[in-house]
């Protein structure tokens, strides 16, 4: 038996490489996967004949076990005796209501596909003297009327989860695609379906009238034949690329298969990539959670809230195991406690919360930096500033280094840990400078913290070779538009660049000149579409061979120039 789907209204199990595996959601919105292997099938059962049948008797009974895989979830570790008695109850309830719904089926199913059309037919809408008619009437009626209760239960909460998870199959076996092509013809749903509208429309037309006894076992006769035909049918539609063969397929397919959402898709995904695992990594008992479970459920969290970065996935995982981003990839599972946390951090990354307030440091250049609300978090592109500035450093052998609006100091902390310079750091808040301080120690790195409005508390007479600034550069009126990231996590101390975004440019630029050595150099990173004002205000500054770099984005986001000799 080849992949198959098995939909819950809260759910779905999927069969493949004789391992069932199973995933839904509780009443808490948690998401659960279980996992069963199965032996593997006899050869003599891959037979023509036998194999509908097969697919026929294993499905129902892989059904089962998929809803009772569903209801009887392990029990935490920490459950206590009431809960376990609850759970039990639960369970009891459960089979207790599908028993009582196989019954009341019976019953209606009696009422209206056997008395209800032979009755309106025969006394009512068209009777008729001709019994081959007749029966034929009979049997598209009851057709009719089967093709119809399974249109109305799409718009049911209990059935439209069903032919959801469905769909969500679907779009897995057929490997996406349009809606016709995510039709597949022969999931197990879809099979069955075919099965009973086909046999009810023979079993009703042949009408067969001998002895109780023999008319049951001779419908059954039928039906396995039925369900043999169905199944040969269904799997050329699925084999067959023809267009008009796949339209066929979805006359029975589109009835039991809705558009799924993007946590039903998640499911079949988390359910997929279990299946496929060989190594048995996850083990329900143990509580062990593939860490590909993990990275699909984050990828869909972030890209529903837009916010989707392959490398903040990376860090988040990264960090709360303790481990390198080269190192994760060595790994295949977590646990429960480990996946709670990761799932907790990405909830708060999926509401805008930056990863230096969730953590509380970052990672720039491969040193960590604790961070805070009083200082700007660290960007990836300023890393292209400090890369370009230890550029020069090296091949001009640069010996002294400023950083202006230094913040939580990782300009200077890096430039002085990556290079023989002798770095000064200057801020106008004293928390910022605090803060420097703390993560210089921690980098074990020596620079010069000064408290300074810019150059204002500097002698006059302390030359650099480089002055670098990550000013603030946002213009006034513009920070409220600002992405709540950084609107309501950075100071906005931090921001505030004035009317044009230009003012620290500007003041910065007409003072370095009295303390650049001959020759130094001016560097800065700049905000979007600012590059070309800054050039320009250098230049008319003094500075020449000014060069604008573009960031991991290809935006120009790092200015620098050379003062004039």
């Amino acid at each position: 038996m080849f992949k198959t789907i098995f939909p819950l209204s809260n759910g779905l199990g999927l069969y493949n490489n004789d391992k069932l595996v199973v995933g839904f959601i509780d009443d808490y919105g948690q998401k659960h996967i279980k996992s069963r292997e199965f032996k593997k099938e006899k050869k003599f059962l891959s037979f023509p004949f036998l194999c509908g049948l097969c697919y026929l008797f294993k499905g129902i009974y892989l059904y089962f076990k998929t809803f009772l895989l569903q209801i009887n979830s392990v029990a935490k570790e920490d459950e206590n005796r009431s809960h376990k008695v609850a759970r039990a109850f639960n369970s009891i309830s459960a089979y207790f209501a599908v028993f009582s719904l196989l019954i009341f089926s019976f019953l209606v199913g009696l009422l209206l596909l056997s008395a209800l059309p032979s009755f309106l037919l025969k006394n009512i809408l068209m009777p008729s003297d001709n019994y081959y008619l007749f029966r034929f009437l009979v049997a598209l009626f009851r057709v009719a009327i089967i093709y119809l209760l399974l249109l109305l239960a799409r718009f049911l909460p209990f059935f439209s989860g069903i032919y959801a998870f469905n769909g969500a199959g679907n779009f897995h076996l057929s490997g996406g695609g349009k809606f016709r092509d995510r039709c597949y013809p022969l999931n197990f749903l879809n099979f069955l379906v075919n099965v009973f509208l086909f046999s009810t429309f023979v079993i009703s037309l042949i009408s067969v009238n001998v002895h109780i006894v023999a008319n049951f076992f001779i419908n059954l006769a039928i039906f396995l034949f039925i369900s043999s035909l169905c199944y040969e049918l269904l799997y050329l539609f699925a084999m067959v690329k023809n267009e008009f063969v796949k339209d066929l397929a979805v006359v029975t397919a589109h009835l039991i298969a809705i558009k799924p959402s993007a946590t039903q898709i998640e499911i079949m995904d988390m359910v997929k990539i279990e299946s496929e695992n060989k190594n048995g990594v996850f083990n329900s008992e143990k509580g062990q959670i593939p860490l590909s479970v993990v990275f699909s459920e984050m990828q869909t969290k972030l890209r529903q809230s837009e916010r989707f970065d392959k490398s903040d996935m990376e860090w988040i995982v990264a960090t709360i195991l303790g481990k390198s981003r080269t190192e994760i990839k060595l790994l295949s599972s977590v646990s429960e406690r480990e996946y709670r946390e990761i799932m907790r951090a990405c909830d708060r990354r999926a509401k805008g919360e930056p990863l230096s307030s969730i953590f509380g440091f970052v990672e720039f250049f491969g040193l960590k930096f604790d961070v805070n609300k009083r200082v700007l978090s660290p960007r990836i592109d300023t890393e292209v500033l400090v890369e370009e500035a230890l550029k020069k450093i090296k091949a001009n052998k640069l010996e002294k280094v400023l950083d202006l609006c230094t913040g939580s100091g990782v300009i200077a902390i890096t430039i002085a840990k990556l290079s023989p310079c002798k770095v000064d750091a200057v801020d106008i808040s004293k928390q910022a400078l605090s803060l420097a301080e703390h993560n210089a120690k921690k980098n074990d790195v020596k620079v010069q913290f000064i408290h300074s409005d810019l150059f204002k508390e500097l002698k006059k007479s302390k030359k650099y070779d480089i002055i670098i600034s990550n000013p603030p550069y946002i213009k006034s009126e513009d920070i409220e538009k600002l992405d709540s990231e950084v609107k309501n996590y950075d100071p906005r101390l931090a921001l505030d660049g004035g009317a044009d975004g230009l003012d620290f440019y500007r003041k910065i630029i007409s003072q370095s000149k009295s303390y650049l050595t001959q020759g130094g150099y001016l560097f800065f990173e700049v905000g979007y579409n600012q590059a070309e004002d800054v050039e320009k205000i250098m230049k008319e500054n003094g500075f020449a061979l000014v060069v604008r770099v573009k960031d991991y984005n290809k935006i120009e986001r790092v200015v620098y120039g050379r003062i004039s000799k």
